[in-house]
């Protein structure tokens, strides 16, 4: 008997956590965080309690109750709704998908005997986040600080990570890693192969990117090999628009072909297709992309990893130094991996920024708008924003600082162009038609309602939240 139990991603976006049950063969498929119920009860000056363990995220829900999933250090600690510590994980394996948080957001939590499996471009990104947030209790993605955490008494314990491509074993599952086309490099799509039939978990995925090659071969190679139960995002269902970043590039070279002075590129972070764009924007209109540290630090980390990935050494890019500390530039003031990036002969001040401004793209959003001050920023100034509206009311409060902030500088031009990393209705609807599964479990979308009449000859079993379903 197979059994499927999606502990978070049923009826939202984001939080994907699936249990797949074959015998006695137990895997996860991702481990993220749900935003939309965290932000029911945490804030920036409101986050989950390090000393309470797993209490604050157990007690609101944010993490499931499910016994055997967790460190068993945070399991000592106790508190409410916190499940006994355990001799054996409920899962054999973590098969991550990508390393966007609500998707791998919450790994660190898990019983470190639980091996990830990832691509290694993914374990790449997780190593940058670690290593720009620092020692935080939700981060703690590639090693960990056992609670109560005395740094004088003890060491860091490590994850296992298992780096994939193609055939792999994980849990005593066969499994095939199959790279797609998202907005976040070394995503993946796996197929798993249990006694009822292949599992297809497609993670998150596009038909409509600058590598949407990737997704049309997982497409060809799932179809090939037979699919009984399609695990498939959906978070664009409703939606038909077929925008790519074809379209956003002519949007926006020819609205910074006009711009004398500054361009502000605003989008989100690790989105190397997004930054690819402007990169090629920038070349092609004689200007240098300046990014910030961080996005340096993962475009060097990553750069070995996937030929994709812009060459910091080869390419027109700067990096910003920011101001910090002792406001005097001096090395105590910035961490190791700061330090290792800013060595380099890219690396600018905003005061040897200021005078080059006219011909810079720079890269930097609302967490980065201060910067704009120094650097200068007026009528000639063009802002572009190329994410997504807003979707919660912490980001739309986030919009209104941000056009605070461009007004009182003076930038008037506004230009809002995005494609999203996620597929719209019509490529959705083809992926289940070429790859004709029995039955379809919709994850990651608020409207599984709308594939039954989409997809009439396929079963669509929709899931509720820890509830299991079972072949």
């Amino acid at each position: 008997m197979v059994r499927l139990t999606v502990l978070g991603g049923a009826g939202e976006i984001g939080g994907n956590k699936i249990l797949v049950e074959d015998g006695d063969r137990r895997i996860l498929l991702d481990f993220g965080i749900s935003f939309a119920r965290r932000g029911q009860f945490f804030e920036e000056y409101v986050a989950p309690r390090a000393a309470a363990g797993l209490a604050d995220l157990l007690v609101t829900g944010v993490l499931p109750a499910v016994p055997g999933l967790y460190r068993q250090d945070l399991l000592a600690i106790g508190g409410p709704g916190v499940p006994a510590p355990h001799t054996e994980p409920a899962a054999e394996a973590l098969l991550l998908s990508h390393a966007h948080l609500d998707h791998a957001g919450h790994l660190g939590f898990l019983d470190a005997r639980i091996p990830t499996y990832c691509s290694a471009v993914s374990h790449g990104v997780l190593s940058v986040l670690q290593g720009v947030r620092g020692r935080a209790f939700e981060s703690e993605f590639l090693d960990f600080l056992e609670r109560p955490a005395f740094r004088d008494l003890r060491a860091t314990v490590s994850r296992r990570f298992e780096l994939v491509e193609g055939e792999f074993t994980a849990g005593g599952f066969s499994c095939r890693a199959l790279p797609v086309d998202h907005s976040i490099p070394g995503s993946l799509a796996f197929l798993v192969r249990t006694s009822r039939g292949n599992v297809l978990y497609t993670g998150d995925l596009r038909f409509h990117g600058p590598d949407a090659a990737d997704s049309e071969a997982m497409l060809d190679a799932a179809r090939r090999e037979g699919v009984w139960l399609l695990l498939a995002e959906g978070t664009r269902l409703d939606v038909l628009d077929p925008r790519t970043e074809d379209d956003v590039y002519r949007e926006c070279i020819g609205a910074v072909a006009e711009t004398t002075g500054p361009v502000i590129a605003d989008f989100a972070p690790r989105d190397v297709a997004r930054m690819r764009t402007f990169l090629r924007i920038a070349r092609e209109t004689d200007r240098m992309l300046v990014v910030t540290t961080p996005d340096a630090y993962l475009l060097e980390t990553l750069r070995d990893l996937d030929p994709r990935v812009p060459d910091l050494r080869r390419e027109p890019i700067l990096v910003l130094k920011e101001r910090k500390q002792t406001g005097t530039y001096s090395d105590r003031d910035y961490q190791r991996w700061e330090r290792r990036v800013l060595a380099r002969p890219w690396a600018r001040t905003a005061d040897e920024l200021r005078p080059m401004r006219d011909r810079c793209l720079l890269a930097l959003g609302f967490w980065d708008v201060q910067h704009l001050a120094d650097i200068g920023a007026g009528e000639d100034a063009l802002y572009i924003r190329s994410a997504s509206e807003a979707y919660t009311e912490e980001q739309a409060a986030d919009e209104r600082r941000m056009r605070n902030w461009l007004e009182l500088l003076g930038v008037r031009r506004h230009l809002h162009s995005h494609a999203s990393g996620h597929a719209p209705q019509p490529d959705l609807v083809r992926m289940v038609r070429t790859l004709r599964p029995e039955v379809l479990v919709p994850v990651h979308t608020e409207r599984p309602d709308l594939w039954r009449p989409l997809v009439q000859d396929t079963t669509v079993v929709e899931p509720r939240t820890g509830v299991p379903l079972e072949w």
